[in-house]
């Protein structure tokens, strides 16, 4: 896997008694590098997965086009819906009516999916948020589509298979707010791309990090285990219904190489919870010992100018402060720089431009300082 480097610098012009010429690349930063094949091994008990990089590439895919039941991972969209919808405010009031204590909908009873409203209860959107993403209570799902339709749970539905046309779901249909319906159905990489557009959103990835909270229902604890056991772990949800067995849409950060790297995975189809987070968990490990191969080291040249004047000419080189390189799950890669330096004048160790590696498909790098590597100050005579 080969990967190219160029920069893109431009000319320093000065005037005619001495001359900066264009930057050019150190022959360092020039030549082409080839990643090592990545040798990570990947494993899973689910009938679907997919492992993907925030914004970046899919690391790992099972039967990521598969469509199954998803239980109630199906209220990520729930919750989408709900947040983005203006009429839904946080603070807005709901009043729990018959409907929802009597639990109005086909499908399975679980005790652990409901929370105890109260016929003319009043609570609000965010309470009944706290409680569709924390205890997964199904009866939460119900309120709030009524709530964000004039009571209409059938208008909500339709807007969540409206959604997930527009976020080109092109292999998920909803049925009902809960995921209790073994009819619906999605797959893993459908729910991936919910899950990246979803926890852009900071009240959602508020909610879904969240362990637990005081509510008027009582205290409400996350179901996702991750949050106690895996390190880093940001959300999201839970699920698990006879058709659909026991699911997860989970994420994590870590600092890899330097910087903050986020990944997002679904599992759809493992057999119960408790092998779940440790699939899960193995997954996540696999994912953050992604291999990185430094393609410049720390110090190393990564361009150079040329003054020419009435005394001859000197070379003046600028190196990486970092060490600059890529992730090997990717396809290519190229230096880019950006430059903030005076024509006249830099001294050694000042920070003069900046580089970071663009790495095919994945999200962008941070900048990485570039220092001068002499100090050059031009004579006054040189102006003239």
């Amino acid at each position: 896997m080969g990967a190219g480097l160029a920069v893109v610098a431009g000319a320093l012009a000065l005037p005619r008694m001495a001359v900066v010429h264009p930057l050019a690349l150190a022959p360092a930063a020039q030549r082409s590098f080839r990643l090592a094949p990545d040798p990570r091994k990947w494993s899973t008990l689910a009938g679907s997965s997919e492992i993907q990089v925030a914004g970046g590439p899919v690391l790992f895919a099972k039967g990521q086009n598969i469509e199954r039941p998803i239980a109630s991972t199906t209220k990520i969209m729930t919750a989408y819906l709900t947040l983005t919808n203006p009429s839904m405010p946080l603070g807005k009031q709901v009043a729990i009516t018959t409907a929802e204590v009597l639990n109005d909908r086909d499908g399975i009873l679980k005790s652990d999916s409901e929370v105890s409203l109260r016929v003319g209860q009043v609570v609000t959107v965010h309470d009944l948020l706290w409680a569709l993403m924390l205890p997964s209570a199904d009866d939460a799902a119900w309120a709030l589509s009524r709530a964000g339709t004039g009571n209409n749970p059938n208008l909500f539905i339709a807007e969540m298979n409206r959604k997930a046309r527009e976020l080109h779901m092109n292999r998920t249909h909803y049925t009902d707010p809960d995921g209790v319906s073994h009819q619906a159905y999605s797959t893993a990489k459908d729910l991936m791309k919910l899950t990246e557009v979803a926890m852009k959103l900071p009240i959602f990835r508020d909610i879904v990090r969240t362990k637990t909270v005081m509510s008027p229902f009582g205290t409400l604890t996350n179901l996702n285990q991750m949050l106690w056991q895996y390190p880093g772990t940001i959300g999201v949800k839970t699920g698990w219904t006879p058709w659909a067995g026991s699911c997860l849409v989970f994420g994590a950060t870590r600092m890899v190489h330097g910087s903050p790297l986020t990944v997002y995975g679904v599992v759809l189809g493992e057999p119960s919870f408790n092998p779940m987070f440790q699939d899960t968990a193995q997954l996540m490990n696999t994912a953050f010992r992604v291999p990185w191969t430094t393609l410049l080291p720390a110090r190393s040249p990564v361009a150079a100018v040329a003054v020419s004047g009435l005394f001859g000419s000197k070379t003046y080189q600028f190196s990486a402060a970092k060490p600059l390189g890529a992730y090997e799950a990717g396809e290519s890669a190229r230096l880019q720089c950006r430059w903030d330096i005076s024509g006249s004048a830099w001294r050694k160790g000042q920070v003069v431009g900046y580089c970071r590696v663009d790495a095919s498909g994945w999200p962008q790098s941070p900048w990485v300082p570039v220092t001068a590597d002499q100090s050059y100050r031009m004579l006054w005579w040189g102006r003239l």
